[in-house]
């Protein structure tokens, strides 16, 4: 078996799935191997439309992957995703004691039980994670209430929701492929951990992933997520009002990411480099203009802005944000904040290894993969009904022990036969009696012996 645990992370993005193999060591997260695949339409804006080909599309990630693992089976992984209908709702208990009564483990065990079993899920949908927030006593608010003597609690909690039927759906798609779900995290939690600083965390930030469908927030106070919500707009927006200047796709997909906004590149183009900057303003000026009302909605301070995925990647994309944002501050979020090492022969893009996937990477425990015992054609034997047979041992060498034990078993029927027809053979083995041989039968006995050169007892020659 692998002495090491071989961690299996998955990413379900808009665009692609992506999976890595990694191992956690003292210097860090070492990669062993990665692929990605392009969705193509099964799995759209972070939810899976198709199970048979998501389904598909992990089997062959798979394959390219277990080659590089030097025979190991990828079994288990741990996932992150995102995807339409994610959102959090608050959820509080209220505990009260008949006199002042100091808070322990078990009753805040207690309530959070009570609130996994009185929180109203809406129809349709499954809670996915709960979230503990601050602790309401004696008329103030506390991270930490264990040992606080109180006649009320109040715990409030953050429960994320998605929809049921999508969950389902990706469940169904990893059964098919036979990868069990070790664990399952929020893709944009995960990010957060890594991008935002502790300071940004502590005063009041926002993490904006806008991904090729989905514009994903995330807002964060005091180290505790506040708000999580899907805008069902992204960076693909920009591509289809490109193509409806009837270019096609993949001229306006390297339109976008190569001349990106405000461009002066005036070359010889198949559209007019103002208007790629009119499109590019028009769209991402949407999206973040959704941006800004989910963190003005929400309850808390926001002063910081932080934005990754693949849609800040795009040239320029700062003039447009702080056009939109004057009132934040805001910047790209640095992905080389986290480190990692990668095999040598891996060859990896600068930004193939995402927060999401070096989170699951960072956190994952248990070992996802075990070892492939292979077998030669020549331990493969079959039975009467022409079913293969694995066996231990090489055909030649049963077939040598074979022949072996019917020369035994004749040599034991040769000492059991009884030299006289009329006599039977005796159930246990005795020693024969000696007779008076006539001369024909001792000239039968040397024929026999010079032909066979078996030994015989020596007969007494008495006339």
């Amino acid at each position: 078996m692998a002495t090491n645990n071989y961690i299996v992370a998955i990413e379900i993005g808009s665009s692609k799935i992506s999976c890595a193999v990694g191992i956690q060591t003292y210097s860090g997260i070492n990669i062993l191997a990665y692929a990605s695949e392009p969705v193509n339409g099964f799995v759209s804006k972070g939810v899976v439309r198709n199970v048979d080909e998501t389904g598909n599309c992990l089997n062959s990630l798979i394959n390219r992957l277990e080659p590089s693992l030097d025979n190991l089976t990828i079994e288990k992984a741990y996932v992150a995703f995102g995807g339409l209908s994610m959102h959090t709702r608050k959820s509080t208990v209220v505990r009260t004691f008949d006199e002042y009564t100091k808070v322990t483990q078990s009753v805040i065990e207690q309530m959070a039980l009570e609130n996994d079993q009185q929180f109203a899920v809406p129809d349709g949908y499954q809670r996915i994670m709960v979230l503990p927030l601050e602790s309401r006593l004696n008329g103030e608010t506390s991270l930490t209430p264990m040992g606080i003597p109180t006649r009320r609690i109040e715990c409030n909690y953050q429960n994320i929701l998605l929809r049921e039927q999508y969950m389902k759906q990706l469940e169904e798609s990893f059964a098919m492929s036979n990868i069990c779900i070790l664990d399952s995290y929020n893709a944009i939690i995960l990010e957060a951990n890594i991008l935002l600083s502790d300071t940004e965390r502590s005063s009041g930030a926002a993490l904006v992933n806008i991904g090729a469908e989905t514009t994903t927030v995330a807002i964060y106070t005091n180290n505790l997520l506040r708000k999580l919500v899907v805008i069902p707009i992204g960076s693909n927006n920009i591509t289809r009002d490109l193509c409806a200047e009837q270019i096609p796709y993949k001229e306006a997909e390297q339109l976008k990411i190569f001349k990106g906004y405000n461009s002066t590149d005036d070359d010889n183009s198949i559209i007019e480099t103002e208007l790629v900057n009119q499109i590019i303003s028009a769209r991402m000026s949407e999206i973040l203009l959704n941006v800004k009302h989910q963190i003005e909605e929400a309850e808390n301070r926001v002063a910081n802005i932080v934005f990754t995925g693949g849609g800040s990647k795009l040239k320029n994309i700062m003039q447009i944000i702080q056009e939109c944002l004057p009132n934040f501050k805001t910047r790209i979020a640095n992905e080389e904040s986290y480190s990692y090492n990668c095999a040598e022969e891996l060859s990896l893009g600068s930004s193939a290894i995402t927060p999401a996937l070096y989170g699951l990477l960072l956190n994952g425990k248990e070992n996802c993969c075990n070892e492939f015992i292979q077998t030669t054609p020549e331990q493969f034997q079959t039975d009467l009904f022409g079913d293969p047979v694995v066996t231990d041992k090489a055909p030649d060498n049963q077939v040598a022990e074979k022949e072996k034990e019917k020369e035994e078993k004749t040599e034991n029927n040769e000492d059991k036969t009884p030299k006289s027809g009329n006599e039977k053979a005796p159930e246990t083995p005795k020693p024969p009696k000696k007779q008076k041989p006539s001369k024909v039968f001792r000239w039968f006995n040397e024929l026999i012996d010079n032909v066979t050169n078996d030994e015989e007892d020596t007969i007494s020659e008495k006339e």
